[in-house]
C-alpha cells in the first residue's frame, strides 16, 4: 500500500469512527449496523480507539489525517497507527488456524513469516521477521497487542509506552507491562 493510500485509509477510518462514536454517544447502534466489523477487519484495533478516544480526539484525528492527505504535515502517530494496524493484521493471521500452520508446527518459520507478511500487506511485511512471529505465538500475558507495540518501539525508536499512550490514551492504568 502506498503512503498516500495508507493516509487516505486512515482518513476514511477516522471519519467512520467519528460517526460510530456519535451514534454510540447518542444511544444508537454502537456497532453501526455492521460497519464496525468491516472497519475492524481492515483496521484491527480500531475498536480500542473507539472505546478509548472521545469524540473530540476522534474528530481531531479525522481532521489531521484529512489534512495530511491534502499534503499538509503528518503527525508522527499517523505512521505508528498505520504500522500498528499492519502488524496486528499479521499477528492475528498467525493465530488464525485457517491461515497459518498449526502452532505446534513452528519448524517452518519462513512460512509463518510469509503468512504474517501477506496479511500485514506491503507496508507492514517489512516489519515482520522470525522474532516477531515467535513473540506473537507466545505473547506476554496472551496479548498480541503488547508484541505489536514492542515491535513498533523497536522500529520507530520510540518507547512502547509513548506509542501506546499516544495511540490509546489510558482511562485507567494498564495491567500489562510493555
Amino acid at each position: 500500500m502506498s503512503d498516500a493510500a495508507a493516509l487516505a485509509g486512515l482518513a476514511r477510518k477516522y471519519a467512520a469512527l467519528v460517526e460510530l462514536r456519535r451514534r454510540r454517544d447518542a444511544g444508537g447502534d454502537a456497532a453501526g449496523g455492521g460497519a464496525l466489523r468491516a472497519l475492524a477487519t481492515e483496521f484491527p484495533g480500531c475498536l480500542r480507539e473507539l472505546d478509548t478516544l472521545g469524540l473530540a480526539e476522534l474528530e481531531r484525528r479525522a481532521h489531521a489525517t484529512t489534512a495530511a492527505v491534502a499534503g499538509l504535515p503528518r503527525e508522527p502517530w499517523m505512521d505508528w497507527i498505520v504500522a500498528y494496524h499492519a502488524l496486528l493484521r499479521g499477528g492475528l493471521a498467525l493465530r488464525d488456524p485457517a491461515r497459518a500452520p498449526p502452532r505446534r508446527d513452528q519448524t517452518d518459520m519462513a512460512a509463518l513469516v510469509a503468512v504474517a507478511g501477506a496479511a500485514a500487506g506491503a507496508g507492514g511485511a517489512a516489519l515482520i521477521d522470525a522474532s516477531f512471529v515467535a513473540d506473537v505465538l507466545a505473547p506476554p500475558g496472551g496479548r498480541v497487542g503488547v508484541v505489536v507495540l514492542r515491535a513498533l518501539a523497536a522500529h520507530f525508536g520510540v518507547p512502547a509506552t509513548t506509542i501506546s499512550a499516544t495511540l490509546f490514551p489510558a482511562r485507567r492504568p494498564s495491567p500489562y507491562a510493555l
